[in-house]
């Protein structure tokens, strides 16, 4: 977020998938943009209807619909500037990569050069991972699909990686010592 707001410049942010509010939320981080937050949880939008108070617009949507996302971020966000689409984390819920691929590009296609893809996901890199992740499908949990750097790589084709380019989410421009983390991930310029 600080490297998209203050290095990159960006003022809207389209944050798909974001989950119950927490601490530095994109609109914290970043207070004088225009911030969409996207999410189909009925608790997200419970949640996000008393907390933003205006600070941000919400959408009550699935990211397997990136039209209906892009019709309703469309009301709030300016498509001919840049605008940073964040998939933090989410996208392991979709079994099939070529339809992760179709989602993001779908989202990046009607937007201005010079927008960014901020993406990460937890990657199948160790086997404690692997093995933490069968367990939790196997409780009931949502299965969630570890992939390889390699696979997630493949989110950016056509984009410019900004660097360090792709690797451990705690390796990219960390402020300080930070804990390794089997995710990776990448920011990435459209032209």
């Amino acid at each position: 977020m600080r490297y998209l707001a203050e290095e990159a410049g960006i003022r809207q942010f389209l944050d798909v998938g974001t989950g119950l509010p927490v601490m530095q939320n994109t609109h914290e981080v970043a207070p004088d943009a225009r911030v969409v937050y996207v999410d189909v949880d009925p608790l997200v939008a419970a949640h996000a209807r008393d907390q933003l108070n205006g600070a941000a617009t919400y959408i009550h949507a699935d990211y397997h619909d990136p039209d209906t996302i892009l019709t309703e971020a469309a009301k709030t966000l300016d498509f001919d500037q840049p605008v940073a689409v964040m998939f933090m984390g989410v996208l392991g819920y979709e079994p099939d990569l070529a339809e992760l691929n179709r989602i993001v590009s779908r989202m990046l296609a009607p937007l201005a050069p010079g927008s960014h893809l901020v993406l990460w996901d937890g990657t199948n890199t160790t086997p404690e991972v692997v093995e933490g992740a069968a367990r939790l499908a196997q409780s009931g949990g949502v299965p969630y699909i570890l992939r390889s750097p390699a696979d997630l790589a493949t989110a950016f084709d056509g984009l410019t990686l900004v660097e360090p380019g792709l690797v451990q989410i705690t390796a990219w421009r960390p402020d300080g010592d930070a804990p390794s983390i089997e995710a990776y991930g990448a920011v990435a310029r459209k032209s």
